[in-house]
């Protein structure tokens, strides 16, 4: 018993070894590949074009077709499809020719080529862009969403439709007098019903995140819960969604960030900001670019010439011109020094 119990454990930690979580995309020669999080190249450059893992499968391109591969770096779906978003909830979207569909992890057709366009499946719903023939004709009717049964959820009624994050996509649509003269852009959060949360014609909406979403009123940018009530006024010329608690934002030509009260915890100083990722931020000052915590203080004593946000754990940087990782040590992970 103890000996199944030891093998259990021991599968269960290469299990976890083996997630997306620890693989990174890296580029060398023009080919793309995966490092994992000691270093190690785990799947050797020779890809044309590679998106990140999403649910045990990262999208490559071969030419101008893509396909699949797993975390040892097989290919699993072969490279066919015209265009592939990432797998999201159980499915990917894929283009062949004019329209898209839905396949599953083993390239089933689970939704038909039937859409102009469609994005990723969120809270069980994907936006898609319909239409039906008339003789000889293709009749766009616009952005609705379906589930994962191909049932039109939310009838096509909008111009374009977002992704639902918190329970509220972001849609738009143009009012028209006699339904032939355009009088102004409708832009409203819906429900899982379709049914419009928020009015409003403000520009610049972005997606919920931490419970507040972006807009724009007279070029200056705020936010808004999840009711449409104004929590933070119009005041910042650049704005970044809530990321652990705060928000970068741009007061004239400086950036710092701020609290959900709209107060700032850390001043306007930088010439550019990132988002917070596991407790640190990329900030830029001058030429060098760096790491700060939530006090503002310095958190790793190198610089770079680029930076990206940590995930699981490494950061993407740039240094003597050459792209690399760091850990939260800034110690370069790799290339191997």
């Amino acid at each position: 018993m103890r000996g199944i119990l030891i093998s259990l454990i021991l599968t269960v930690l290469l299990f976890a070894q083996e997630q997306p979580a620890d693989r990174f995309l890296i580029i060398q020669d023009g080919k793309h590949g995966f490092i994992n999080a000691r270093g190690e190249v785990v799947i050797e450059p020779r890809f044309h074009e590679c998106g990140h893992f999403h649910e045990g499968l990262a999208r490559f391109r071969k030419v101008d077709k893509w396909g699949f591969i797993d975390l040892n770096g097989n290919i699993v779906i072969p490279a066919k499809y015209d265009e592939a978003l990432d797998f999201s909830e159980g499915l990917a979207a894929v283009r062949k020719g004019k329209f898209w569909g839905f396949i599953d992890h083993q390239d089933s057709l689970v939704i038909p080529f039937m859409y102009t366009k469609a994005l990723s499946f969120k809270e069980g719903l994907a936006p898609v862009k319909m239409g039906e023939k008339l003789l000889f004709m293709w009749i766009n009717r616009g952005f609705g969403y379906i589930n994962k049964k191909n049932e039109v959820v939310i009838p096509p009624a909008y111009t374009f439709a977002y992704t639902f994050s918190e329970g509220l996509a972001s849609v738009s649509y143009t009012k028209k007098l006699l339904y032939l003269i355009p009088l102004h852009v409708q832009r409203n959060f819906i429900n899982h019903q379709g049914e419009a949360v928020i009015k409003t014609s403000y520009q610049g909406l972005s997606t919920f995140s931490e419970g507040l979403a972006r807009f724009q009123d007279g070029g200056l940018i705020g936010f808004m819960d999840t009711t449409g009530k104004i929590v933070i006024e119009p005041q910042f010329d650049n704005a970044s969604n809530f990321s652990e608690g705060l928000a970068a934002v741009r007061l004239g030509k400086e950036w710092g960030f701020i609290n959900k009260n709209g107060k700032f915890v850390i001043p306007a100083q930088f010439d550019y900001a990132l988002s917070f990722s596991e407790g640190l931020a990329p900030v830029n000052m001058g030429r060098e670019w760096f790491f700060i915590d939530k006090t503002g203080k310095r958190a790793i004593a190198k610089s770079f010439e680029a930076c990206r946000p940590f995930k699981n754990g490494l950061a993407n940087v740039r240094i003597n011109g050459k792209v690399g990782y760091i850990n939260k040590q800034g110690e370069l992970i790799w290339p191997k020094e």
